[in-house]
């Protein structure tokens, strides 16, 4: 990615007194996401870099944990909520289009038992494990960033299941799923559990928070302020689609929903990664591994140079961003690498344009001058 060539370049810099500043307003300032309108996030280049490689974690564990994958109409039937007894509960938070039978959809039990309702279900089909990545939208009156916005991304889950065992096993499963999620994300969140283990939520500490945790010497509790939901399931008796059992009986399958808040875990991964320099990304999400420093964007010997470095790391597949900008310091845009969480800066200057070479300097600050080669290239990247 080539700065020179972003919009809002005044972004590309390292907010003063960033460590002040809270999580949600930090968005903003790195440059990650807008809000042309309140409640609704633009998601930038850098954003949505991060944005996807949580989506494909999230999606590579589901898949591989047997939930398969669906996209449902953004668009619902009213009906569908006022079936189950939930549609007051949503009522004052609905985006209504095309009159006040369709809504934009606020959440997707209502509209996964639909979809299992329309075909003929025996007990040799469960259990039935689906997922889908989408935007969900609520009305609330108070949005706060992308932590809690009224257009919002979630990965939503449900387990058909034909009776309380095989319900327990798909929620066992569920909270694998979250366990190699947050291992790969590296964000920490504690478990909690209502309703006699029903209702599962993943807290994360963070100041802002609507709710908190207490801890008492059986088990953790909700009570106070200060953490705020990454995840959650809950497991509902019966509730679910019918289904033909043995010998034709007709049955109701119980249902599990489960999710994780997209926007959520990227505000855990910032706030729980922010170091002396800036938030130091965890490598299985970093959105740039590298940074290319261009000394003199008007000096032509350097800027081919540059270009070649580049060049040769997207050859080598990795991912860096190129800081050709003119009129900018050397302290200026190493910093914003380091703010940025880049491991390795590739500098090109007079010096390295009469060597020959490329100066590399990593965030822990060790240094070092190379040549310009792939498999030099290579050698930096795995001597970490």
């Amino acid at each position: 990615m080539r700065i020179s060539h972003q919009l809002f370049q005044n972004r590309f810099k390292v907010p003063e007194r960033w460590p002040l500043i809270p999580t949600y307003k930090l968005f903003e300032k790195m440059g990650l996401v807008m809000f042309p309108r309140a409640g609704f996030p633009l998601f930038l280049p850098m954003g949505q870099r991060l944005v996807n490689s949580v989506n494909s974690i999230i999606r590579e564990e589901a898949t591989r944990a047997g939930f398969d994958e669906v996209y449902l109409p953004l668009i619902q039937n009213r009906n569908l909520l006022e079936n189950t007894g939930r549609a007051d509960q949503f009522s004052e938070e609905f985006f209504y289009t095309y009159g006040n039978k369709l809504i934009l959809a606020p959440t997707n039990e209502e509209a996964y038992i639909d979809l299992a309702s329309s075909d003929a279900i025996s007990y040799r089909h469960l259990p039935i494990r689906l997922f889908q990545i989408a935007d969900k939208f609520r009305n609330i009156k108070k949005p706060k960033g992308i932590f809690r916005s009224k257009e919002f991304l979630m990965c939503d889950m449900v387990s058909i299941d034909a009776d309380e065992n095989m319900l327990h096993e798909s929620a066992l499963i569920f909270e694998r799923v979250v366990e190699a999620v947050f291992r790969r994300l590296e964000i920490n969140a504690v478990r909690v559990e209502k309703h006699n283990g029903r209702y599962v939520e993943y807290l994360m500490e963070c100041s802002e928070g609507d709710i908190g945790i207490s801890r008492n010497p059986d088990r953790y509790d909700c009570n106070g302020k200060h953490s705020s939901s990454v995840a959650m399931y809950f497991l509902f008796d019966h509730g679910g689609p019918s289904f033909k059992g043995p010998k034709d009986s007709n049955m109701v399958s119980f249902l599990g929903t489960y999710g994780f808040g997209i926007q959520r875990c990227v505000h855990a991964i910032i706030e729980q990664h922010r170091d002396n320099l800036g938030i130091a990304f965890p490598e299985s999400v970093r959105p740039f591994d590298s940074s290319v420093i261009l000394l003199d964007a008007n000096q032509k010997q350097q800027r081919d140079l540059a270009e070649k470095c580049y060049e040769t790391l997207l050859a080598i597949e990795a991912r860096p961003l190129f800081d050709d900008r003119a009129g900018k310091t050397l302290k200026e845009k190493a910093s914003l690498a380091d703010f940025y969480g880049i491991p390795f800066k590739f500098i090109v200057g007079r010096l390295e344009v009469d060597r020959g070479t490329v100066m590399v300097k990593r965030r822990d600050g060790r240094e070092e001058e190379i040549l310009l080669d792939p498999e030099v290239f290579l050698k930096v990247f795995n001597n970490k």
